[in-house]
């Protein structure tokens, strides 16, 4: 029988997840992968440059919410 895992992410990280995943895509259908490959690196570099594109975003953007 298959392990569950629990995970419950808040929505900024949801948010991140979601941009780091499609920023993971875009690496595995465009670079010339082997088996070599070290898929966890570059997960790791996709969420980075999520998580520095949501920073940049935050510093850049007043919210609606912030504007009260």
């Amino acid at each position: 029988m298959t392990k569950k895992t629990y995970i419950h992410l808040e929505d900024s990280e949801a948010a991140v997840l979601q941009v780091a995943s499609r920023i993971y895509a875009a690496y595995i259908t465009t670079m010339d992968l082997t088996e070599r490959t070290n898929h966890t690196a570059l997960m790791r570099k996709a969420i980075d440059l999520a998580i520095e594109m949501a920073e940049m975003t935050d510093s850049l953007v007043i919210s609606d919410l912030e504007r009260r």
